[in-house]
């Protein structure tokens, strides 16, 4: 096809090698005569772009596969070689940061955290986190593989091609830090800043609760509420880089007007106001001073306490949990009619990974109008769960030479030809 088109037989080579090299990868062990048949390539042709890939590191041979029905020898199977090169991952949080060092299957095999006071200057947060990043770049395995490249993983809006942050209601003083930049001029590696729940939907999508999907949804609840979204393999930003910014929803009439939610809402304008850990907390306060008086200790007021006396069918506490997954539930229902995607991970902090939330989240789905796509949808809880943004920066990294379905052949060169 890409002779047709015509181009030279350098850029064939190279596209074959790629697509091989991605192959091994991600579907390997193979022999070489499945190769061959897979890219309808004369074995000479392969042989030779093997023996490349061989001689380079970036594959082994790992022993022999079965013999066909005819018998004969045995071929000699081939795996991908994930110490031929590695990638970092940094996750900034408002008040932590936690920086990996991750093989090319998304292994991690290093990883530091520090905190600082919220308010901390991204600038003397970055300064830190080189110092973890050189620390990785000494050990042994690392000095003879290829830089991928490193991922940041940070909340807000962010400018995905210039690496800034340009919107956040929390993080005002981090908007138009030179995120990328800094990284890049420090140390020569491509770095890739996306916004923290895009990221980790990746992740998800690539080494989690959707690796089988083509379409999926990943909702991120806790302390807000955010998504990320995955249409036909690729992750969606929209112009403005906002796509998935559900928080800023409004909440709507049946919750303002129609007085569902009355332990939880309390004038709030959008969903990301009224589902946070701090609201749940206010409502379980306001329950106990109305109708639930004495249903709740005071002074154990906690997610995990609320969700704990839920699960021992305490009235109040069932209540709360009941109307926070009534809000996602909403949430849900809005993104899988718009979207009609195949699958929503639901992931984030503690609460997120409770049973019984997950059920009033599928329960309130089920009740959908619009039922076709409801019945066809599946809601699982997210795999990844505290390694969720550190992987899904790497997968930022892995992305776009690996997985991404148009093959990055300048990429490649740079990484794996120079």
């Amino acid at each position: 096809m890409i002779r047709e088109a015509g181009y030279g037989p350098k850029l064939v080579r190279e596209f074959n090698e790629l697509n091989i090299l991605r192959f091994i990868k991600n579907d390997g062990p193979i022999s070489r005569a499945e190769l061959a048949k897979r890219y309808k390539l004369s074995k000479a042709a392969v042989s030779e772009i093997i023996g490349n890939l061989l001689e380079l590191g970036y594959i082994h041979e790992i022993g022999m596969g079965s013999s066909t029905k005819l018998g004969g020898r045995k071929p000699i199977l081939l795996e991908f070689n994930p110490h031929s090169g590695y990638a970092i991952g940094v996750e900034i949080k408002r008040d932590h940061a936690r920086v990996a060092l991750s093989d090319l299957n998304a292994k991690i095999h290093n990883i530091d955290y520090f905190s600082y006071k919220p308010g901390t200057s991204l600038k003397d947060i970055v300064h830190q986190v080189f110092g973890y990043i050189d620390d990785f770049l000494k050990i042994k395995w690392v000095k003879n593989a290829r830089p991928i490249g490193i991922g940041v993983a940070i909340p807000g809006l962010v400018n995905y091609k210039n690496g800034k942050i340009q919107e956040s209601d929390t993080l005002k003083s981090w908007v138009g830090f030179p995120l990328k930049k800094s990284f890049e001029d420090r140390y020569q590696i491509e770095t890739i800043v996306e916004n923290d729940v895009k990221a980790i939907s990746l992740g998800e999508f690539h080494f989690g609760a959707g690796k089988s999907v083509r379409d999926m949804v990943y909702l991120w609840i806790g302390d807000g509420v955010g998504a990320g979204i995955i249409i036909h393999g690729e992750l969606l930003r929209g112009v403005s880089a906002s796509a998935g910014e559900v928080g800023y929803y409004d909440v709507g009439f049946m919750i303002r007007e129609k007085g569902y939610c009355q332990l939880l809402y309390d004038g709030h304008k959008n969903f990301g106001d009224i589902l946070s850990e701090k609201v749940l907390l206010e409502g379980a306060k306001r329950g106990l001073q109305g109708n639930f008086q004495g249903q709740l200790d005071e002074t154990k007021l906690s997610v995990d306490y609320i969700l704990e006396e839920a699960h021992n069918n305490n009235p109040l506490a069932l209540e709360l949990v009941k109307e926070y997954g009534f809000l996602v539930g909403v949430i849900c229902i809005n993104l899988i009619n718009t979207l009609n995607p195949e699958l929503v991970v639901i992931g984030g902090q503690s609460i997120a990974y409770d049973p019984l939330i997950l059920k009033i989240i599928k329960d309130q789905i089920k009740q959908d109008i619009l039922r076709t796509p409801s019945r066809i949808v599946k809601v699982k809880r997210a795999k990844l769960k505290e390694d969720a943004a550190i992987i899904g920066a790497v997968a930022l990294v892995l992305e776009d030479l690996f997985y991404n379905q148009k093959l990055n052949i300048s990429k490649y060169r740079e990484v794996f030809r120079n």
